[in-house]
C-alpha cells in the first residue's frame, strides 16, 4: 500500500493529535494532515471535501474509540452511510489506548477498519502499515 496524500486524525486528545501529526509528517512530508478533536466536525469535513474533489484521493484515517460526544464506533456507523465511492477512498485504522480485548476484536471484525494500533502513533507503525 503506497503512502496516501491525505491523513486524517480524529481524537479528542489534542496532544495525541500533535504526536500523530509529527509522526505522519516524518514519513510523508508532502501529505496533507487534517486533525479533528470532534468526530462530528470530521464527518462534516469528509463529506464536504469529497464533494469538492476532482479526483480520487487515497486517505488514511486514524480514529480513536473513546471520545465524549461521539465515540469511534458511532463515527464508523455514520461513515458507513456515506456514498460507497467516498468510503472506497479511505483506509481507516483504529488508534486507541483502550486495553479492552473486545475493542480490538470489534475493530478486527469491522468491515471499514483496516487495523487496530495502540497509541501513540509512531513512525514505525506508519511504515509498517504502508510498506506492505
Amino acid at each position: 500500500m503506497t503512502l496516501p496524500s491525505l491523513f486524517i486524525v480524529v481524537d479528542d486528545d489534542r496532544g495525541n493529535n500533535l504526536i500523530c501529526k509529527y509522526a505522519i509528517a516524518s514519513i510523508a512530508p508532502n501529505a496533507r494532515i487534517q486533525l479533528f478533536t470532534e468526530p462530528e466536525k470530521a464527518l462534516k469535513w469528509i463529506k464536504e471535501d469529497f464533494s469538492n474533489r476532482a479526483e480520487d484521493l487515497r486517505t488514511a484515517l486514524f480514529l480513536d474509540i473513546n471520545m465524549p460526544v461521539m465515540n469511534g464506533w458511532e463515527f464508523l456507523d455514520e461513515f458507513s452511510s456515506f456514498f460507497p465511492g467516498l468510503q472506497a477512498q479511505y483506509n481507516i485504522f483504529i488508534l486507541s489506548s483502550s486495553i479492552d480485548p473486545e475493542d480490538k476484536e470489534k475493530a478486527e471484525n469491522h468491515p471499514l477498519v483496516q487495523g487496530y494500533y495502540s497509541k501513540p502513533l509512531r513512525k514505525e507503525t506508519i511504515s509498517q502499515i504502508f510498506s506492505g
